[in-house]
This record gives C-alpha cells, structure tokens and sequence, in this order.
C-alpha cells in the first residue's frame, strides 16, 4: 500500500468526528483508529478485602496435627491465622488483614500456590 495513501487517509480522519475507518481496496486494507477509539479500561469496585498467598509453596490450613476448618460466612478478626505456605526452606503465615466475614474460599489444604494467588476474600465488618 502507499505511504502516500495511508498519510492522505490518517490526514482526513483528523478532520472527521470518526474514532475508527478501515480502507480497503485490490486486496490492501488499512484500518486506523484514533484516540477516542481506544478502550476504555473497565474500572470496578469491590467490598471484599483479598487475602493472597505471600509465596510460592504448598498451603496448609492448619500446622501437622492442628485442625482448621475455614468455611465461607465464618467471622475472622484481624490478625487471625488462616494458613501456612510452606516453601523449601519456611513456612509463611497467612493472616487476616481485617475483620469480616470470609465470604469467598479458594484455597485448598496441601494445594500448591503461587505468590500474589488470592487464598481467601473477606467482607470487611462495618465500623
């Protein structure tokens, strides 16, 4: 296609109220899109506080010989153990950030995670 076509194309969308035009012709086709055509990026609100692994390992929910059930709709308070992620050489507490509900449950007891991987979304309580 011609250089000459595509800066004469991009010269008359500048003075349209386009956002997007696609040129096609002998096989050739051009699509140019402005500014104003680009996505917007999606922007969305959450209530729920995620809980995420601090590394890569295994996660546990209770250490050897302990029993800990966390299931969906129970209260944690901030502060308040979840878990472990044991790696090679440590284990790396998971702990509540707030206080809340844990309304949503990914993790699953001798999974493997990864860092940054959400465990656990907690409903923070109302002030």
């Amino acid at each position: 296609m011609d250089t000459k076509l595509i800066t004469e194309i991009t010269d008359w969308l500048k003075t349209t109220d386009l956002a997007e035009f696609c040129y096609e012709k002998d096989g050739d086709c051009i699509e140019v899109k402005t500014q104003e055509a680009l996505p917007e990026p999606a922007h969305f609100e959450c209530s729920l506080t995620a809980v995420t692994s601090p590394a890569i390992g295994i996660y546990h929910a209770a250490e050897k010989g302990k029993n800990l059930a966390l299931k969906e709709g129970q209260t944690v308070k901030e502060g308040d153990g979840l878990g472990v992620v044991e790696t090679i050489s440590q284990k790396h507490k998971v702990t509540a950030p707030v206080s809340g509900k844990l309304r949503v449950v990914t993790a699953k007891d001798g999974a493997p995670v990864e860092f940054g991987l959400p465990l656990f979304f907690i409903e923070q309580a109302a002030k």
